[in-house]
């Protein structure tokens, strides 16, 4: 009794005690994290200037030198922060930077923690500083200052610089998106950007090198920041010249006197020496010189360099009595068709042409012009008799008249562009008047010369075929020539241009396309075509110079390929549908025969079952296995030395064997309701002959299932012998089919005390003991064969049953 009192008192001291050691524990909270948490974080932007606090470490205790009762430090050397002494403070000692190019971009540090008066160990605190971005940094430009070069002629819509580029080296996001301008200034309505977001320069306007040679615009790259920040560029634009002027004399007219003694020889030109420029400065192609055929030009000749006009043989007095005017042609040498046109008067002396009738040099003028000729240029000049009169010149046609003016000197003006493919030649006539009653005419004829200025146009946007289902599967099967499935239209706004059609896309092997515009199938390749619709591309080209072209999408469906592609894909997934019904059906037959082979191999002799691995058969059978075990022990073992065997009485038989590893039990119970043959022989012979006739059917179906369980208790015996011993009689375990054999027998002992049970007792060497039990009247010997004793037996249930 005291001894249980002391017991529970130092027990609950000792729960006492560690109850105050850990409240103790859980009230010293120094060095843990305010609310819990391993770690400290902090935010920090990467402006923050040196020496400011970061934050307050949420550490609990006092880091006071004097007062406090914990102490603060840092584990890094050299770390970028610091604590402030005697505080909880974390202040920043060097530059942040979250680009990482002037400082760190981030911290990591640990905090020490120790207890003051205590031999705790220290605590280590991590602390994260987290450096968040400011728009800090200002767009750069790449690859700046910018130089193009742009020829007067370009479009304006041009792309005339790509790939012009900033970065923003803060991080990505507003403050490092940039966006493009153009500042005001000089020139900045000549071009633009395309996109605010895109580095992309166009043209804007139209350029003339012989108005601007070159010019400058500022460029700005700015970030979306609040302010933004930007930086800006120069753009240096150099102007080319193009050939797109003609040819100018110095003069809009020269003269010059014939010899008086009508000497040949070279003529003197007033006011200065004959000569033509091109106006196309940045060019300034070489010009040559020759006189326009005319009456009065087989007397003359000009130098085709120079420009000097020399009279070629002497003439008469009765020779060019009224003078002479000359019409001067200018031709650029790399450009036949830029020229201009002059005259030149020619007079004798002592005459007095003034006073002669208004004439034209020439009653015919013939000149050949490009249709793309620009409107107010000066294509013909038609010289007079008198230069240098400012005359009135007309048009008497009223149509042409639209298209050409007459200047007061005589140059012929284009008024309005021309168009091949309306008019390809103009004649007219021009009357010149001096205002008084002089008059003249003279008949222009100009042949407009055709350029290239159309493109090919299809009538429609989309074409779309139908090829139908004959037609299709018919160029699947059979050997024809194409077939025709349709047909594209096109047209060339040009005169005479001639239009070359063809196909194009991954399928334009498969058809053909004539002049006409006519589509066709090729049968032979159309085998290899996998698809329903097919997708192509016609091209129109014309025989322009330079040529153009241009192109229409064209859809070809093919039905009867659609159906057969149905079809197949159909029966395709018809014949999957079969084998997969055949593999689930294999299925179910498999899973039925290992359900079946399972059951029939729990329900026979030789089945295993969970628990000690018993193996149950239950079949009808005539045959004692106590009787069969028995004798075949006793046959085949002389005196059973090294076995065992236990048989019970009441019609239980068991059999218990010895093995190295496993334990084996064999019982046949024997249904006391039931007779021996012998009984049933007797009791038969009460019977009817039909009763006979069912008695004979149950005596072979008995006798079968005799020999399937002779045969199964003989090779289960066979092996168990084989392979291990029988248990003494000590080392019997008995099951419940045993245990109950027993029961019944000590039943039969107190019920039936004069019963005709024979009980033979065996000894055995090494101390094992043979009960061998048979009923009804039948009893087997150490020395009776094993067929002889299963003869002897009947029963109509018998289990089995293997302990292993």
């Amino acid at each position: 009794m005291w001894i249980k009192l002391y017991a529970l008192y130092y027990t609950i001291c000792g729960i006492s005690w560690i109850a105050c050691a850990a409240k103790g524990a859980i009230l010293d909270s120094r060095c843990y994290l305010e609310g819990g948490g391993s770690a400290e974080s902090f935010l920090a932007t990467e402006d923050l200037a040196v020496g400011s606090i970061i934050g307050k470490l949420r550490i609990n205790g006092d880091p006071n030198a004097d007062t406090g009762d914990i102490n603060l430090s840092l584990r890094e050397k050299n770390a970028p922060v610091e604590i402030v002494a005697g505080t909880k403070d974390l202040a920043l000692s060097v530059e942040l930077d979250k680009e990482g190019l002037k400082g760190p971009s981030s911290i990591y540090v640990n905090v020490i923690c120790i207890r003051r008066r205590s031999t705790d160990p220290s605590f280590v605190v991590p602390v994260n500083v987290r450096v968040t971005d400011v728009n800090d940094n200002a767009p750069q430009w790449i690859g700046t200052p910018y130089t193009l070069t742009l020829s007067e002629v370009t479009v304006p819509g041009t792309r005339i610089l790509q790939g012009a580029r900033a970065e923003d080296a803060d991080q990505p996001g507003p403050f490092s998106t940039v966006e493009y301008q153009v500042l005001p200034g000089p020139y900045a309505e000549l071009v633009q950007f395309l996109n605010p977001l895109e580095g992309t320069l166009v043209l804007k306007k139209a350029l003339d090198y012989e108005q601007l040679q070159n010019f400058t615009v500022k460029l700005r790259a700015q970030d979306q920041g609040t302010p933004p920040r930007h930086s800006d560029t120069l753009l240096r634009v150099v102007i080319t010249d193009a050939d797109d002027q003609n040819p100018k004399f110095l003069r809009e007219s020269y003269s010059a006197e014939l010899p008086a003694d009508g000497r040949a020889g070279e003529l003197r030109m007033r006011p200065e020496p004959l000569k033509a420029i091109d106006q196309d400065e940045g060019i300034c192609a070489p010009i040559q010189y020759n006189i326009v055929q005319s009456q009065d030009a087989k007397y003359f000749r000009v130098h085709p360099h120079n420009g000097i006009i020399t009279l070629l043989a002497p003439i008469g007095y009765a020779d060019l009595t009224h003078g002479a005017t000359l019409v001067v042609k200018a031709t650029q040498i790399d450009n036949p068709d830029r020229y201009a046109l002059t005259t030149v008067q020619l007079t004798r002396p002592g005459t007095h042409s003034d006073l002669s009738t208004l004439a034209f040099v020439q009653k015919r003028f013939v000149m050949r012009i490009r249709e793309d000729t620009a409107v107010g240029n000066r294509i013909l000049a038609l010289p007079t008799n008198k230069p240098g009169k400012h005359l009135k010149y007309t048009i008497a046609d009223p149509i042409n008249s639209q298209f050409f003016s007459v200047g007061s000197l005589g140059e012929l003006v284009l008024a309005k562009p021309l168009d091949y493919e309306k008019m390809t030649k103009h004649e007219f006539q021009v009357i010149a008047s001096d205002g008084l009653t002089n008059s003249t005419s003279a008949d222009v004829t100009l042949e407009v010369i055709d350029v290239n200025d159309w493109e090919p146009r299809f009538r429609e946007t989309h074409y779309e075929f139908m090829v139908p289902k004959s037609q299709s599967l018919q160029s699947r099967t059979d050997s024809f020539e194409g077939v025709l499935i349709g047909k594209v239209e096109a047209a060339d706004g040009d005169r005479n241009d001639k239009l070359e059609l063809s196909l194009r896309g991954q399928h334009a092997g498969l058809f053909e396309i004539d002049a006409t515009g006519n589509i066709y199938m090729r049968p032979e390749q159309l085998q290899s075509l996998n698809e329903s619709t097919v997708h192509l591309i016609a091209i129109a080209t014309d025989s322009g110079v330079p040529p153009r072209s241009t192109s229409v999408p064209v859809s070809v469906t093919m039905e009867g390929l659609t159906l057969a592609h149905s079809a197949w894909n159909n029966s395709m997934l018809g014949m999957f549908g079969m084998i997969v019904g055949l593999f689930l059906l294999i299925i179910m037959a498999l899973s039925c025969y290992i359900v079946r082979s399972k059951k029939q191999r729990k329900s026979s002799p030789g089945g295993l079952s969970l628990g000690r691995n018993r193996v149950h058969s239950q079949a009808h059978s005539s045959v004692s296995s106590a009787n069969l075990v028995t004798h075949e022990k006793l046959a085949g073992n002389g005196n059973g030395a090294g076995a065992g065997a236990s048989v019970t009485s009441g019609g239980v038989s068991v059999l218990h064997m010895k093995h190295p590893s496993s334990n084996i039990t064999m019982a046949n119970p024997i249904n006391n309701g039931l007779h021996h043959v012998a009984s049933g022989a007797s009791s038969s012979m009460a019977l009817s002959s039909a009763s006979n006739l069912l008695e004979r059917e149950r005596e072979r179906e008995r006798e079968r299932q005799r020999e399937s369980y002779a045969a199964t208790v003989r090779s289960i015996v066979s092996r168990a012998s084989a392979n291990g011993q029988l248990y003494e009689e000590d080392e019997i375990e008995h099951d419940s089919l045993s245990q109950q054999g027993q029961q019944q027998q000590q039943q039969q002992h107190q019920t039936t005390p004069e019963n005709n049970n024979r009980k033979t007792m065996a000894a055995v060497a090494g101390g094992v003991t043979t009960i061998s039990t048979t009923a009804n009247g039948s009893a087997a010997g150490a020395g009776s064969n094993l067929m002889a004793a299963s003869d002897t037996m009947g029963s109509s249930e018998n289990n089995l049953t293997v302990y292993f």
